[in-house]
C-alpha cells in the first residue's frame, strides 16, 4: 500500500467521500483511512486504485501519491520539502510543475502562487537535471492547503468536470426537466458498487441519465418507466452515446 490523498468536490458534504470509498470497494481495493480533512481524504491504498477512481468517479478531482504532510507554515513546508527524496519521482531531463490548491480561506498567510514558485525552486535544486515546464510538464507536484495543514505529493490522476457538463440534460437528444444531472447520476451508480459487466437496473429510468453513466462505465443496463415517452426518449439518449441496453421496458415498478 501507498499513502495517497484525494481532493474531492465541495458540492456536497458527504457524497464525494462516499463515492470514493464505494469505488474502492467495488473494485476490491483494501484501504485504510488515515485522515479526513475539508475536501480531502488521506488513504493507505494500492496506487493502482487511482486508475479506477479516474475512470469512474464524478466527484473526485485529483489523486496524488503523498510525499509529505505538515502544518501550513511556510518554513515548515520548505524544511519538509528539502528533506524529501525525489529520486523516484523526477528523473534526468524530465520537466515538472508545481500546483497548489487552497480549500477554504482559513490560511491567509500563505500565497498559493508564491508557494508554487518557492517549492519549484527547491525541487529544481534537488533534481538538478530536471527543468520547469508550466504548460506541458512530464510530472506535476500537487499540494493542498486545508484545515491549517499542507499535503504535498505527485499527481497521478485528475478528473475534469467538463465531461459531465458536456453530457448535461440539455446536451442530449431527449430532454425532460426532471432529468438527473450526469455527475449525480454517475455518483448514484458508483454508490451501488457495480463492476464492469454487472447488470444495472433502473426501475424509474426517465431520460436514462443513470443508465448512460452505467453504460459508459462498462455495465450492462435495463431500464423501466411507466411512461412510454420516457422509455423511448431514454433509448434515444443511450443510442446517442452508442450504448446498447439489454431492455428498455414500459412498466410500473411500484
Amino acid at each position: 500500500m501507498s499513502n495517497l490523498f484525494f481532493l474531492v468536490s465541495g458540492e456536497h458534504p458527504s457524497l464525494p467521500l462516499s463515492e470514493l470509498k464505494a469505488i474502492l470497494e467495488a473494485e476490491e481495493y483494501e484501504y485504510q483511512v488515515l485522515e479526513k480533512l475539508s475536501q480531502v481524504l488521506r488513504l493507505a491504498v494500492d496506487v493502482n486504485s487511482a486508475k479506477s477512481i479516474e475512470f469512474r468517479s464524478a466527484l473526485t478531482r485529483v489523486c496524488s501519491v503523498e510525499l509529505l504532510s505538515c502544518a501550513a507554515d511556510a518554513e515548515e513546508i520548505s524544511s519538509a520539502v528539502r528533506s524529501v527524496s525525489l529520486d523516484k519521482f523526477v528523473h534526468e531531463n524530465e520537466s515538472f510543475a508545481v500546483r497548489i490548491r487552497r480549500v477554504g480561506e482559513n490560511i491567509h498567510s500563505l500565497s498559493s502562487a508564491e508557494l508554487e514558485r518557492k517549492l519549484g525552486k527547491l525541487i529544481l535544486n534537488k533534481a538538478k537535471r530536471s527543468k520547469v515546464d508550466l504548460v506541458n510538464p512530464d510530472k506535476t507536484f500537487f499540494g493542498i492547503l486545508t484545515d491549517n495543514k499542507f499535503l504535498f505529493g505527485l499527481k497521478i490522476a485528475e478528473i475534469s468536470p467538463k465531461v459531465f457538463v458536456q453530457r448535461g440534460p440539455r446536451q442530449k437528444p431527449f430532454f425532460h426537466p426532471s432529468a438527473m444531472p450526469p455527475k449525480l447520476a454517475r455518483c448514484m451508480v458508483n454508490l451501488a458498487k457495480p463492476k464492469t459487466g454487472d447488470l444495472v437496473l433502473d426501475p424509474f429510468c426517465g431520460t436514462a441519465s443513470m443508465l448512460v453513466e452505467a453504460g459508459l462505465m462498462g455495465c450492462r443496463t435495463v431500464g423501466l418507466d411507466v411512461k412510454r415517452s420516457m422509455v423511448e426518449g431514454g433509448l434515444r439518449n443511450l443510442r446517442h452515446y452508442n450504448l446498447q441496453s439489454e431492455g428498455m421496458i414500459v412498466a410500473d415498478a411500484s
